[in-house]
């Protein structure tokens, strides 16, 4: 059950991880449950591919990083190939679900962040050249977290001053290992290092102000912030998606409101999904909606 064991395992497309020493029953449970679950359409099946490709090149990118080995290019490729396929086939609400099955939380973060700013830059009307851009951004935004210490990365409770101080290193760290590697975009460098800066001011870690922010990092910024919002943590239960939202809105002069807005359009669509998809559920076992032209 070691992080890396579980890691591999994800990254195999594994649905549960349980130990060696677990109880039959609780085995039987989980087996059952799966079991339970409605056989996935065409289009879920290709879309879990597409997860488990960009879940293995995400593995591969911070096994990398972790270990101060050269950032494999073509694993951040195969993981914007495969994030910016799920956003053209409108499928973010099954991508979420996909995302809520990983229980690392390093992974299900980068993995929701990636999702939801491809869906982002679909419903902007990106060309293709521009999606994968901004994607590449978005899967390298915490790429410095690979340099945390575990115990800080995975406390299971509140940080204290000092290991926030820590935790608030990791976006020079990430741009600081992308500069010394060389090759990548300024664009992607940029949002590595300034996701979490606010239009005021406020943010870190140069504390830049409006237009010194540019538009890619605002969009990323605003996915980073509605994640954690949405994501369960051991300190705090997930948020529900309009409580999130309402979040972001009340954040008038730190994030782009006009780029919120349209966000709030990508959610929609992604809820509508949802509960389209559960309803022909119910009335058709074997059917899924695909989701909602997202963006």
């Amino acid at each position: 059950m070691s992080p890396r064991c579980q890691t591999q395992a994800h990254a195999l497309g594994a649905r549960e991880v349980l130990s060696v020493e677990a109880p039959r029953s609780l085995l039987l449970d989980k087996v059952g449950a799966m079991l339970g679950s409605f056989a996935p359409t065409v289009a879920g099946a290709g879309l879990q591919r597409r997860f488990i490709a960009a879940s293995a090149a995400l593995g591969d990118l911070l096994d990398a990083a972790a270990s101060g080995g050269h950032l494999p290019v073509a694993a951040i490729n195969d993981s914007v190939e495969a994030l910016n396929r799920a956003a053209e086939g409108g499928d973010l609400d099954a991508w979420l679900d996909l995302v809520w099955q990983h229980d690392d939380a390093t992974y299900q973060h980068c993995l929701l962040v990636s999702g939801l700013t491809a869906a982002f830059a679909h419903r902007l009307g990106f060309g293709a050249a521009d999606r994968r851009l901004i994607t590449s951004a978005a899967v390298l935004h915490d790429i410095g977290k690979a340099r945390i210490p575990l115990d800080i990365l995975r406390k299971a409770g509140e940080l204290t001053a000092e290991e926030r101080r820590i935790m608030r290193e990791h976006p020079r760290i990430g741009h600081d290992m992308l500069v010394a590697q060389g090759g990548f975009a300024p664009m992607v460098l940029a949002s590595v290092l300034s996701h979490h800066e606010y239009l005021d001011g406020s943010g870190y870690p140069q504390a830049l102000i409006g237009g010194q922010i540019p538009d890619p990092v605002r969009m990323i910024t605003i996915c980073d912030i509605y994640a954690a919002l949405i994501e369960q943590r051991s300190y705090k239960p997930p948020m529900p998606p309009e409580e999130a939202y309402a979040v972001l809105i009340g954040m008038a002069g730190k994030l782009d409101l006009d780029l919120v807005r349209v966000f709030g359009e990508v959610i929609v669509a992604a809820s509508a999904a949802r509960l389209g998809r559960h309803v022909e559920t119910r009335a058709v076992p074997a059917r899924r909606y695909g989701g909602a032209g997202e963006a």
